[in-house]
């Protein structure tokens, strides 16, 4: 199979508006590789669209950007695409989402998925309000957007998909010392005890 890759980035709401934007640099760095990319953006990111393309393409890395919980992702407007019932056969897959790693990623697996790559807890994402309109100008967003999409881009790069997973960790772990450190601004600081209470509400 070639290498292609299918992301979904639904934009209905503030958070989704951060992913549609920061992954941006994964389509334009797998357009750079002449890698094939299936952009699912706004109103497209819907199951209808999404099943057409998965099973007319089969892309090999599957990028989701969207809400989920234990059993289903949602695309846009909140509306279920993948559930335990989905196959999403020989793909890579990456969830960026809340929650989906619980269940969904195993059912995924069991019904022909290669690999997936997801959260058990949820995604927490920081960001500053001064900095909504302009989310690529967001340096505390960053901190959590930057280490996710290392996920994909090391994926990209022709990485496994283990290698892949521990360098978005590494990274994360990096961010979060450098957020609770002697040198953390403010912003930071702030974030990480809100990162810390929003895992445990």
């Amino acid at each position: 199979m070639s290498k292609s890759i299918l992301v979904t980035r639904p934009d209905h709401d503030l958070i989704t508006k951060y992913f549609y934007i920061w992954s941006q640099e994964i389509v334009d760095l797998a357009k750079s590789k002449n890698i094939e990319v299936y952009d699912l953006k706004g109103k497209k990111s819907n199951e209808k669209e999404f099943i057409s393309y998965m099973s007319i393409h089969c892309p090999s890395i599957v990028f989701l950007n969207g809400h989920g919980s234990a059993n289903i992702f949602t695309g846009y407007d909140n509306q279920p695409i993948i559930d335990s019932d989905s196959i999403l056969k020989d793909a890579i897959i990456y969830a960026r989402s809340c929650e989906v790693g619980q269940n969904l990623g195993f059912k995924l697996i069991k019904n022909g998925a290669k690999t997936f790559i997801g959260y058990k807890r949820k995604f927490f994402c920081g960001y500053t309000p001064e900095k909504i309109t302009k989310p690529l100008e967001d340096n505390i967003a960053g901190l959590f957007l930057k280490p996710s999409n290392l996920v994909v881009s090391t994926l990209l790069k022709n990485n496994n998909a283990e290698e892949a997973h521990n360098r978005s960790r590494g990274q994360m772990y990096k961010n979060f010392r450098r957020m609770v450190s002697s040198t953390a601004t403010f912003e930071e600081w702030r974030t990480h005890f809100r990162w810390v209470f929003y895992l445990f509400i």
